[in-house]
């Protein structure tokens, strides 16, 4: 009981300061760094998370996605929501939203690529027909380009796509000739 209210305690003061412009400062050897707005935010619901409080992750995920700083850590809030929706963490189930937070994570901001687990969970959406129709090809297409910005997992996804598409047979339509 004192360690959850020593990290509400914790959380709360880092609230506090980022919502009146004093950020909170990580100290990394001698140097120090200014931890930007959606970064903590992102630490917040990162914590809340891990204490099962999937109320107040989702309040600083949320908060984390619209925030001034980095967009990797605004890009993993949207991730983190979408998995909240898709699994039924603290919401109801909802494939919908879930693929419109992967979408919103996957676009990237300023020429930066987006979110390398979201890209890879859209993938998965069109393999399977989650919430879509389901498609390989987009699959594929989607799982090539999760590869392409860094996600280490997606080898056995792109193989198995690969299959799939190669299994297909071609429909044909028949053509009268006049």
């Amino acid at each position: 009981m004192k360690q959850l209210l020593l990290v509400l305690f914790v959380s709360n003061c880092l609230f506090v300061e980022a919502q009146f412009g004093n950020a909170p400062v990580a100290k990394t050897g001698t140097a120090t760094t200014v931890i930007d707005d959606a970064t903590a935010y992102y630490n917040l619901g990162w914590d809340n998370y891990k204490l099962d409080s999937m109320g107040p992750a989702r309040y600083y995920w949320e908060l984390a996605s619209t925030a001034k700083g980095k967009s990797t850590s605004k890009n993993a809030a949207l991730y983190r929501l979408g998995l909240m929706q898709q699994n039924g963490e603290g919401v109801d189930t909802n494939l919908n939203e879930a693929l419109a937070y992967y979408k919103r994570a996957a676009a990237g901001v300023s020429g930066k690529p987006g979110d390398k687990d979201a890209i890879k969970a859209i993938g998965g959406f069109y393999e399977n027909g989650f919430g879509v129709e389901q498609n390989y090809r987009t699959a594929l297409t989607w799982y090539l380009k999760a590869k392409q910005v860094g996600s280490e997992f997606v080898d056995d996804d792109i193989k198995r796509v690969r299959e799939k598409i190669s299994e297909l047979k071609p429909v044909y339509k028949s053509t009268k000739l006049q």
